[in-house]
């Protein structure tokens, strides 16, 4: 099974802190992915002007992996700590709820545009320290680059949940393909271009979630870059069990 979000079904806000596009909207009860697809809770596209602040206001404890896909932002800690992170950077912290401040501080002229995606932890217990990773273009061309996962191999994020973060940047006409294992579903968002998947076309800010099928396809129309996450079917299937017919695209 197939489902998509199409980029203009986001929830947007805009006002004079922010400019955000939430994949999953959890204030949506209509919404049937409104708590995420599976242990991706969030998925948000940010942009911030100069000296604009980013804040977290997490609703339980979750890992956030932030990517700056444009521009310099400065991460400031509850705790005092604080990192420089520039396009490339893939920036790992783990939040709480409550009192505590997670900030991002734009730095520089023109808009810098980040993107979001929160996991529930496999335990309530979070330490509050981050780490960051540069991959490059060249890291990212032409392939699936892990970014994230359980135990940081091959140098990702060791976020210490079953989720792999993987991260692409891809020429007109390339074709990207990825195994699914049994019991895990897919969740693919397309950072920006136009990519052909299963006959259908997605353009910038569009997603899909793939539940039950054994690879996922597709080809670049467009110089393109997605973001691809591979989690845990268990926690997925029985919500999207529940879509109504008109927004799957194949087989049920």
């Amino acid at each position: 099974m197939i489902i998509v979000r199409r980029s203009k079904d986001r929830r947007h806000i805009e006002d004079n802190h922010q400019n955000t596009w939430m994949t999953f909207d959890r204030e949506n009860k209509a919404d049937l992915l409104k708590n995420g697809f599976g242990s991706l809770q969030i998925l948000n596209e940010e942009i911030l002007s100069r000296d604009k602040a980013l804040l977290l206001h997490p609703p339980n404890h979750m890992i956030i992996v932030s990517y700056v896909q444009q521009g310099v932002v400065v991460y400031h800690g509850p705790f005092g700590g604080s990192d420089l992170l520039e396009s490339g950077d893939f920036h790992q912290i783990n939040v709480t709820p409550g009192d505590l401040q997670y900030e991002f501080d734009a730095i520089i002229s023109g808009d810098t545009h980040i993107f979001q995606s929160g996991f529930t932890p496999d335990s309530g217990v979070l330490e509050p320290k981050g780490r960051k990773q540069l991959f490059t273009h060249a890291d990212r061309h032409g392939i699936l680059r892990l970014i994230a996962s359980s135990d940081g191999r091959d140098y990702s994020l060791p976020i210490k949940r079953d989720v792999q973060m993987y991260s692409s940047i891809i020429n007109q006409g390339n074709h990207i393909s990825h195994p699914v294992k049994y019991g895990r579903s897919v969740w693919l968002h397309l950072v920006k271009g136009n990519i052909l998947m299963n006959n259908v076309e997605f353009q910038t800010g569009d997603g899909a979630g793939f539940s039950g099928e054994r690879s996922i396809t597709f080809t670049a129309q467009t110089p393109s870059e997605i973001l691809l996450f591979d989690v845990p079917e268990t926690v997925v299937i029985e919500a999207v069990k529940e879509l109504k017919k008109e927004s799957v695209l194949s087989r049920v």
